[in-house]
């Protein structure tokens, strides 16, 4: 039996809501307006921004171009550790692979996003990522994971506020009640996609009422209570027929169309297995016209029109082979397409590496310099100069000293803290408790030093010669 995976398509276009998406002309204006702003934003936490947000307006109908800007502002956000940048730029990332048929770097990408999100203190985003993953496990056929992590989402999204609970409580529910529906537990699957439908009478959401009863007809059909199924389909029809989704009509008429051949009304059943038909045929919906075909082929044998059976089967047959040259030609895309995320990471390497070398040169100039300073100062020191200049060249030189000390443990301390700002702050202060003393001890040494071989090399210049 091949299940429906319309409750799911919606949800995940429901993490798409924040995309705009709009009409075809708004939205290539919005990427010209974005694309010129990108080109001159020389701001790195700016040009991440731009990316992601003109990743989102490709993703409905150019998710490769989508994938390619989501993974540039990935690279960029992760260099400057700009956090949001990143958690952002991941969920797009995630949802063209997504879109792609890429699951498991999609799942990758959304389990990185979630590791994001368990630092900060956003329990919707935390929620979402939680369900996103959950969402892709079932399209991975993993169930028990899926489950795990929908429940999760479940638990936080009921502990969290009404606001949360009202953007989110619905679609969790949906996806529980499709990863029971797909394991062929129905009963536990009619209670969430109730609990979805409770959820989305209160909304007044007519596409997610119709969607959770669809869900319930699906279910009945999968128990073989074939009448009861037919009143839900019809009922999930009469409020999802004033939507523009071809899709889930299809799947309504095919339900349609096969509760009605079980119940032997082979006319009604035939109706809506060319309606559905058609509509996929129109749509290019090449799995829901395979559906569809194979449907008819059976009803048309069954009631002796073998001709129209034959029609349908060999179209089935062509469909399957069509999907399969479909598959192909997206797994070779998929493949190109990492390959230029691949190359996108190696120059990005580039630019770290070239970084890192130039502050790695900074520090070896700094460490060259400090010791030559103080070389040059205690020189000095034997020299006929002001006393004043060379107590403030020992002084400049142990302040670079105990400054530089503090530049190389700043990257280590902000590593072992997380970059938590109170941790950090509370170690630099004990840091500088120690060092202030042993600043104070080691300019007081070094100043009677420098001053006693300059006080010395004024002497012996000075000292009167001797005649015989």
């Amino acid at each position: 039996m091949k299940f429906p995976n319309l409750s799911l398509r919606l949800i995940f276009l429901y993490s798409l809501l924040t995309f705009c998406i709009s009409s075809g002309f708004a939205q290539t204006s919005k990427i010209e307006k974005l694309s010129l702003l990108l080109a001159k934003e020389k701001t790195d936490s700016s040009r991440v921004t731009l990316l992601w947000q003109l990743a989102e307006q490709y993703q409905a109908f150019k998710p490769d171009t989508s994938l390619q800007l989501a993974q540039k502002a990935l690279l960029l956000a992760q260099r400057i550790k700009f956090t949001e940048g990143e958690s952002r730029s991941l969920a797009l990332l995630a949802t063209s692979q997504y879109l792609l048929g890429d699951y498991p770097k999609a799942l990758n990408n959304y389990m990185l996003k979630l590791k994001i999100e368990e630092k900060r203190n956003s329990p919707r985003n935390y929620a979402s990522a939680l369900n996103n993953i959950g969402l892709t496990y079932i399209l991975l056929e993993d169930y028990s994971n899926a489950l795990e992590y929908l429940y999760r989402a479940d638990s936080l999204v009921n502990a969290s506020g009404e606001k949360i609970k009202k953007e989110l409580k619905y679609h969790i529910e949906v996806n529980i009640g499709e990863a029971y529906y797909r394991m062929k537990v129905p009963d536990s699957a009619f209670v969430y996609f109730n609990n979805a439908l409770t959820v989305a009478y209160i909304s007044k959401d007519s596409i997610a009422v119709g969607t959770a009863i669809l869900g319930e007809a699906n279910v009945l059909a999968l128990k073989n209570d074939t009448q009861k199924a037919l009143r839900f389909y019809w009922d999930a029809y009469s409020y999802l027929k004033a939507g523009s989704d071809a899709d889930i009509l299809c799947e309504v008429s095919i339900g349609m169309a096969k509760a009605y051949g079980q119940l032997a009304k082979a006319d009604s059943a035939i109706h809506y297995g060319l309606e559905s038909y058609s509509r996929a045929k129109k749509s290019k919906f090449l799995s829901r016209q395979l559906d569809a075909g194979l449907f008819l082929s059976s009803i048309f044998n069954t009631t002796k029109k073998f001709d129209k059976a034959f029609y349908y089967l060999k179209n089935a047959v062509q469909l399957q082979d069509s999907i399969k040259g479909r598959e192909k030609i997206k797994a070779a895309m998929i493949l190109s397409l990492s390959e230029k995320l691949r190359q996108q990471e190696i120059a990005e390497q580039k630019i770290i590496d070239k970084h890192a070398r130039f502050q790695q040169l900074q520090r070896s100039i700094i460490a060259v310099f400090i010791p030559s300073l103080l070389i040059i100062t205690l020189l000095a020191s034997r020299i006929k100069i002001n006393r004043k200049l060379i107590t403030y060249m020992g002084i400049i030189s142990l302040l670079f000293l105990f400054e530089f000390l503090t530049l190389l443990l700043h990257p280590l301390i902000a590593d072992f803290t997380h970059h938590l700002p109170i941790f950090e702050l509370l170690i630099f202060v004990g840091i500088a408790v120690l060092l202030v003393p042993a600043h104070h001890k080691l300019e007081h040494l070094l100043l009677n030093v420098l001053t006693k071989r300059h006080k010395e090399a004024e002497a012996i210049r000075v000292k009167p010669k001797r005649y015989i």
